[in-house]
Formats: C-alpha cells, structure tokens, sequence
C-alpha cells in the first residue's frame, strides 16, 4: 500500500509518499480499498503537531475518506464485504488502504459516488452537529455562518435551509458570497470589502439567533454582539488564526450560551450519534436537499500542493485527494 506520512511536524511540505506493508485487520475492523480522501483544515494542524489530536511521527494525516470495504474482522456486523462506505479517522487517512474500527465506517447510498463520499463525512457530520445538536436551530430563525464558503461553511448552509432557517453568510469574496447564495443563503456579507458590523446589523436588527463560527478573529467578535436574546454562539474552530475572547457580560444580557463543537471526538465517545446524524443526512443528499461542491480533486501524492491550496484560502467548496 502506499500513504503519505510525516516524520517531523511542520508544514506540509514535510508530507512524504510512502511505500510500506499492509497492516492486520482486527476482530472488529474492516479493511478498505480508499478511493477518495477529504482535506480538511484540522489535518495542517495534526502535522504541525497542534492539534487535539497529537499522534508521534511517523504518521498519516487524515480525518476521512470513502472507498470499498475488501475484508471483515470476524466480529464485525454491521457491514459486509463490497459494501461502499465513509470512514471517521482519528488520523490515517491519507492513504490507498485503511484498516480501521466497523463502528467508525457508515455506508453510503448508491446515488452517492466516492467523491462526493469523501466530502461528506467532517463537512455535514460537523454541521449537522453545530445545528442541530448544539445550535437547536428551528424554522425562521436567524442563523449567521461565518467562513461559508468552505466544505464546512457550505454544508451549513444547505443544513440551516433544510432546517427554515434565514441564512446569512458570510465569506471572504464576492464570488464566494454568491456561490452561498447559490447554495441557499438569504443574504451575504463580504468581510473583505464591508464593514462587518454595520452589514450584519442592517440584515438582522433584530440579532442572530444562531452563529456558527470557523474562523475566529474581529468576525466572531462582532457576531457575539449581535446575539439575540438566548442566542447561541457555536465555535468550531478558529481558521483565521485569532481565538476570539468572548464577553461574558454580552452572554449574560441575552441569557445567550457559547458552546463549543469538537465533532470528530463524537465518533469514538459516541459513534451511535455519529451514525444517527449519517442516517439523516443521507436521507437529505437522496432526496436532492444536500449538494455538496467539491472544489478542487488532487492526487494523493500531491497532499502537499492541496494542502498549501487549502491554506491559501483560494478554494470553494471541498478539496479532495484521489488514490488512484
């Protein structure tokens, strides 16, 4: 099999194509052929060795992936030889082939092909999580996504849509706010070229009732303001950099919560959830609701290149490597 791994933390010019031996399967693992792995913001932190997840190196980076399940352990039930799943790694994914825990693997429709798959897993996994499970977002609500235009943000958008939900996002270009239109947002606001604040109150002078937040940064700080009166404040995390400090005092006026979303944990403290959310969630993609965008599809040997893509903030939608 081959992987990409990282023998010293760092950038992701430290990712290296490697070629090494298949490792067992166990009683209550599956092994996949991958065909398709999703990229994700967290994975420039686990090679850097600051993430919550600090694996020693060497290491295979990689949150998730898609492909075809070729042999089971002798205690696995719920998924069969040639069956087409997701996967949830804690890392690892990087690579041609898995061998993993049955209970973090989901199957994945017919109508669904694996480079879709791929895209699905953190990106819908972490949004339904941050609206339905933490946000308890309902009809007509205001929600406010900041960083909509990423795998993530974008899933957050159909979501709330799916939910009735009046969507503002908001994004880093005119082209990005107008591909959250095209994926169900009422209204848009480019923090690159207006004044955050004042947007946001024109577009709810009532506040927000749901923020979910990727970013971080004078962004978050200004949404945490607009806050409605037991609004909720979702961090996922903070892509641009700065943790924002929040004002408690601001929280204690609107009787409003922060709560904090740490979604890939739920799959190995509670994958029964995990798997609930999926089942969902492939219900809305089989019923049209869902249309995930996939932005730009690398070779597994160019992880690096698609990292540095990813990090240079220039993509839409999901980046995503190929096997093959």
């Amino acid at each position: 099999m081959k992987r990409m791994i990282v023998n010293k933390y760092g950038g992701p010019e430290n990712l290296l194509l490697e070629e090494c031996s298949s490792p067992d399967i166990k009683d209550l693992s599956v092994r996949i052929k991958v065909e398709n792995i999703g990229v994700n913001f967290a994975d420039t932190l686990v090679i850097k060795g600051r993430y919550q997840e600090r694996p020693r190196p060497p290491f295979s980076p990689g949150l998730e992936l898609s492909g075809t399940i070729i042999e089971i352990g002798s205690d696995v039930k719920n998924v069969n030889i040639n069956d087409r799943v997701i996967g949830i790694a804690k890392y690892g994914s990087y690579c041609n082939e898995i061998v993993m825990p049955a209970e973090n693997v989901y199957k994945i429709p017919d109508c669904m092909d694996f480079i879709t798959a791929a895209s699905f897993p953190v990106a819908y996994g972490t949004a339904f999580g941050a609206i339905e499970w933490k946000g308890k977002l309902t009809n007509n609500q205001t929600c406010l996504i900041l960083g909509a235009a990423g795998g993530v943000g974008l899933a957050c958008v159909e979501i709330a849509r799916a939910f009735g939900a009046n969507i503002i996002a908001a994004a880093g270009s005119d082209e990005k706010c107008e591909t959250c239109k095209i994926h169900g947002a009422n209204s848009t606001i480019n923090y690159n070229n207006e004044i955050f604040r004042h947007s946001l109150k024109k577009l709810a002078p009532n506040g927000v009732n749901l923020v979910i937040d990727m970013i971080g940064g004078e962004s978050a700080d200004d949404a945490i303001k607009s806050l409605s009166w037991e609004g909720k404040f979702v961090i996922i995390g903070f892509a641009g950099g700065k943790i924002p400090k929040i004002p408690a005092n601001r929280l204690l006026l609107q009787s409003a919560s922060a709560i904090g979303l740490y979604w890939g944990q739920y799959a190995f403290i509670n994958p029964k959830l995990i798997g609930d959310s999926f089942n969902k969630l492939m219900q809305m993609y089989e019923e049209k609701r869902l249309k995930p965008k996939i932005g730009k599809i690398f070779k597994l040997e160019d992880a690096t290149e698609a990292l540095n893509y990813l990090l240079s903030r220039s993509n839409t939608g999901k980046i995503i490597l190929s096997s093959h």
